[in-house]
């Protein structure tokens, strides 16, 4: 069903299969529910304009159908309807009804739409109700066919985003950001560089890296290349980044979501050598006989464990990462955290990936699995039960590059 549903969202939205096989799971999945979130809002603003093409861009009935059109939507900064000359006729929420008779036909969204009769969605601008947000136009038309205006609605996107891309990376190891075209950051991690541009703002003028990779996002819709930048915010050490992008559109407006995986050094060195999969399960079956591990697991000292983790991993060159998964299914920690989840709850994974994963673990038997990682490539996994006498603590797994 999953891969039925993957195939249906390709067609629709004329994403090429290849950019569907070839897209972290992560990002694949933000960018199937970004895509849905804006055909939604055309949805409901296709609705309201028809509605409003039959009461008319002003009264209570208007004033109703803004009000139900803002309520839909909850990133939504407010709804109004705008007349043919580009005034501000009647706006919802309450809060913003002061706006009522502003003249926006200045603004570059208000004079495209009125010039095409068009829907059109905005870049980022500072809008007159004080905020920078982008802003959706789509025309309304009379029942004879005659165009009266528009309605409008206005909304912050990192709010958008946001909701829609913090649950999908918790606990996974990578991070997705947005842009416009022109460099600006629609949504980040981290809320301090929303706004600033990855092309002109001074922030970013030492990290020539970080510029060439952004004008190459800017000008291609899909992609993938490495970067050096700060770990976790402006202020960080400066780390390997391995960045993917695809792109979602609204209107012929296209934003870039960029996935990325903050590379572990001694990760990708090990990667690369010859192990062959016998030993490394002879390697682990070892490790999770060992009494530490056991009493550092039994105990949840993950401190300890991740110790105990890290000496593995070291001694096991070729290996992405080791890590645990406990009885109830979740992914506690792993070494190196750069590749490993952390407090990943398989239970509420919607990926065929996490069933089956689920179903080793109930199992309590070794095992050897090949999947697809969330954060791009595909690994073989090798899972080895760990037992404290009677008590069954869950897996500890590796993985493996393909």
């Amino acid at each position: 069903m999953k891969n039925l549903l993957l195939m249906f969202f390709c067609l629709v939205f004329a994403v090429p299969a290849a950019e569907a096989a070839d897209t972290p799971i992560t990002l694949a999945t933000a960018q199937e529910q970004v895509s849905s979130a804006l055909a939604r809002l055309d949805i409901g603003l296709k609705k309201a304009a028809g509605e409003l093409g039959k009461t008319g861009l002003a009264g209570e009935a208007a004033r109703r159908i803004l009000a139900a059109t803002c309520g839909e939507f909850t990133y939504a900064v407010d709804c109004s309807t705008i007349d043919s000359r580009g005034r501000m006729t009647t706006v919802e929420p309450p809060q913003y009804r002061g706006f009522e008779g502003k003249d926006i036909s200045g603004q570059e969204q208000v004079q495209r739409m009125l010039k095409t009769r068009k829907p059109v969605l905005s870049s980022v601008f500072r809008s007159v109700e004080g905020y920078d947000a982008v802003d959706v136009e789509f025309p309304v038309f009379s029942p004879e066919g005659r165009f009266i205006g528009s309605i409008s609605v206005l909304f912050k996107p990192e709010k958008l985003l946001g909701d829609i891309i913090k649950p999908l990376v918790k606990g996974v190891p990578m991070d997705i950001w947005a842009m416009e075209k022109g460099g600006r950051i629609l949504y980040d991690v981290d809320p301090a560089q929303v706004g600033l541009n990855l092309l002109t703002s001074t922030e970013y003028r030492s990290y020539e890296q970080v510029v060439r990779l952004a004008k190459k996002i800017a000008d291609t819709p899909q992609g993938e290349g490495n970067y050096r930048f700060k770990k976790a915010n402006l202020s960080g050490r400066d780390v390997s980044k391995k960045a993917y992008w695809r792109s979602v559109s609204l209107y012929g407006t296209p934003w870039r979501l960029v996935g990325i995986h903050l590379e572990q050094e001694a990760a990708k060195e090990g990667a690369g050598r010859p192990v062959s999969a016998a030993t490394v399960e002879q390697a682990l079956e070892e490790f999770v006989a060992g009494t530490a591990l056991k009493t550092a697991l039994a105990a949840g000292d993950k401190d300890d464990g991740m110790k105990l983790f890290e000496k593995f991993y070291e001694a096991t060159p070729g290996i992405y990462s080791v890590q645990w998964i406990d009885t109830s299914g979740v992914n506690r920690y792993g070494f190196p955290a750069e590749n490993s989840l952390s407090g990943y709850d398989y239970n509420s994974g919607g990926e065929p990936r996490d069933k089956e994963i689920l179903r080793i673990v109930s199992r309590k038997q070794p095992a050897v699995f090949e999947a697809p990682l969330f954060e791009g490539r595909t690994g073989s996994f090798v899972f080895k039960p760990v037992f404290r006498d009677s008590d069954y603590l869950g897996m500890v797994y590796t993985i493996k590059l393909k």
